[in-house]
């Protein structure tokens, strides 16, 4: 059995929430379109423009999440910290039910940033101890 450490298992949430924030995202869209298609442009645009922003922080969180693990693994951080932010943005854009794909996404997304975070605390934790 592979060790499992704080990062690889935020690297998988982040990447899980990711497709999530971006399948909301399509799905999204296609509930825009057919809002277009029914004749109601003002719903059509509104469901466009979620899903473009969701979207884009569905591959945003994919892109810190991948270099949380991999070009920042020693800086763990800023891709916690960005990750953390990236959800808060995604669950504003969502709201409480309105796509459920995107909202556990984005609770995904979180938990993602905040076990990033774990290994930068201890560290901090550990400093004030011996200080």
């Amino acid at each position: 059995m592979t060790d499992l450490t704080e990062q690889r298992i935020g690297y998988g949430f982040g990447l899980l929430g990711a497709a999530l924030i971006a399948l909301g995202g399509l799905v999204s869209l296609v509930i825009g379109a057919v809002d277009l298609a029914a004749g109601r442009p003002v719903g059509a645009l509104g469901a466009a423009s979620a899903a473009v922003v969701l979207l884009v922080v569905g591959g945003l969180a994919a892109f810190f999440a991948w270099l949380g693990r991999h070009d920042w693994s020693a800086r763990p951080l800023v891709s916690g910290i960005l990750l953390v932010v990236l959800a808060a943005i995604g669950w504003a854009i969502v709201g409480l039910g309105a796509n459920l794909l995107g909202l556990l996404g984005s609770l995904f997304v979180f938990l993602a940033g905040v076990l990033y975070l774990v290994q930068p605390a201890q560290k901090a934790v550990a400093s004030l101890a011996t200080a």
